[in-house]
């Protein structure tokens, strides 16, 4: 019972000892960070599987195939709430800034992505706006909320800002990619599942841009519909293949992957940077 009594930071602190962790204010911190952003990392991934009914979410049926879409809302919004309650506990007006800009950049998104879903036309500027918006502004606010908490110098905050973006931008066309060429098993998620939802990616957007005129407009007609059978969802797929629009995804995201590794020449070289090198050659080059 005395245990339950305890604060957050206490029971963080008896953690930190029984690992063999010396507990200090700096690595408390960024321990309780860590569960803050993965709060609102959670929701986010939730709210995402509502909007787009997906059925899975890493290989597991997802929240709202579980449990249905209201319980799912309910539960993300308890967890960006969360989220920021631990954020405005802690009191770092640096890092709640960051959190904070990085989430009105995100359901702005959102908006525009539905937005053009409806219209039908997605332009790859178009495409890289809502990527970078979405997914690359959440890591890039991760990697400058690891810059602040180290105290490093402004300069290496931004240049942790800047690789967190282009890597961002980099994982996100790979994972729009693998939809048409993974392995579904490793992936987790059902191949063909942004074509069924309707999305417009990058390796679409490049097939359509290549591909005959009239192939396009069946396309486009293909992708105004309801719902796609699975003869129709391989179609696309095979003229995507056909015409190159994976391998020219895979060109795009590898030139933002090396826009990120420059980015670490802020750094001086170390073990850290090397490893934050390697991820920016893993999310290219991942299979799931």
């Amino acid at each position: 019972m005395a245990r339950q009594g305890l604060r957050p930071r206490e029971r963080l602190d008896r953690l930190l000892v029984a690992r063999g962790l010396a507990p200090s204010r700096e690595r408390a911190q960024a321990l309780i960070m860590a569960g803050a952003v993965e709060l609102l990392h959670v929701a986010t991934l939730i709210h995402d599987d509502v909007v787009d009914q997906a059925p899975l979410r890493r290989g597991r049926p997802s929240a709202n195939a579980r449990w249905g879409d209201d319980a799912s809302v309910l539960v993300g919004d308890h967890l960006y709430s969360k989220s920021f309650a631990m954020l405005v506990r802690d009191n770092d007006r640096g890092i709640m800034e960051t959190l904070a800009r990085a989430t009105v950049s995100m359901t702005e998104a959102e908006v525009f992505q539905l937005e053009r879903k409806r219209s039908g036309f997605t332009t790859e500027a178009d495409y890289l706006r809502i990527i970078t918006q979405k997914t690359a502004s959440f890591i890039s606010a991760c990697c400058r909320i690891g810059g602040l908490l180290g105290g490093i110098p402004l300069e290496q905050v931004e240049a942790l800002t800047r690789y967190g973006l282009d890597i961002g931008v980099a994982f996100q066309i790979s994972d729009d990619s693998l939809d048409f060429v993974a392995n579904q098993e490793r992936l987790g998620k059902a191949i063909g599942s942004d074509l069924r939802e309707g999305k417009l990616t990058l390796p679409l957007i490049a097939m359509l841009e290549r591909c005959p005129h009239g192939d396009a407009e069946s396309v486009r007609a293909l992708l105004g519909r309801r719902q796609l059978a699975a003869p129709q969802v391989e179609q696309i797929r095979r003229l995507v293949l056909e015409h190159e629009g994976v391998e020219y995804a895979h060109e795009r995201a590898s030139s933002y992957a090396q826009a990120a590794k420059a980015d670490l020449e802020a750094f001086p070289p170390s073990e850290e940077r090397e490893i934050l090198a390697l991820i920016a050659d893993f999310v290219v080059n991942r299979d799931r």
